[in-house]
């Protein structure tokens, strides 16, 4: 936690003395996700759920092109349903660093592509009594995107598709195991304001 700290202290610092992009909007996650027991072979497919994003971006223009940094928080989840027909929430809280290679369409227009990084600080179930957690921290993916800009605002939206699936084990205290599955495939609407 403490090399997470500090370096978004870092990424913070760097762009506190740059002109910078504020941006939110909402995420919508299209994974239905899995669950399974440990102990039996009880599989079920969950519901994938909408959640929000907030961070900061940064756009360098070069000759035709443009790269596009961005630091943001992300929380979004999945609806799950145990083997006793009991419901529950699995919500996803990371850290995306997109960086985007983009060029200006018409003007007003964008398009964009490039990788993702995200850090997966916590997996949060409402289930009671959960002892253990043992999740998949750092995944990687690629993005498309298209948006426009008008003066100052900038109208985004953007697809997430992962190069490979995140694991979670989780233990509970009555000896009762299992295991989510997520392969997170993510569009985000998001609105921007360019200081």
């Amino acid at each position: 936690m403490k090399r997470t700290l500090l370096f978004l202290s870092l990424i913070l610092t760097t762009v506190a003395y740059s002109q910078i992009g504020i941006k939110a909007g909402l995420t919508y996650n299209a994974d239905d996700g899995l669950f399974k027991s440990a102990e039996t072979a009880y599989t079920n497919n969950g519901k994938g759920n909408a959640g929000y994003h907030v961070g900061l971006y940064k756009k360098f223009g070069l000759t035709g092109v443009f790269i596009q940094p961005e630091l943001w928080y992300v929380n979004y989840k999945n609806e799950f349903e145990d083997q006793s027909g009991n419901n529950f929430d699995l919500n996803y809280k990371r850290i995306d660093v997109p960086v985007s290679i983009g060029t200006n369409v018409l003007g007003i227009g964008q398009i964009q592509a490039g990788p993702v990084f995200s850090y997966y600080f916590e997996d949060d179930i409402d289930i009671a009594n959960i002892t253990e957690v043992d999740q998949d921290d750092i995944s990687l993916a690629l993005q498309i995107g298209a948006g426009i800009s008008l003066q100052q605002l900038d109208i985004s939206i953007r697809y997430d598709f992962p190069l490979g699936d995140r694991e979670t084990k989780w233990v509970r205290e009555n000896g009762y195991n299992f295991i989510t599955e997520s392969s997170p495939k993510i569009l985000h609407v998001s609105l921007g304001y360019n200081f």
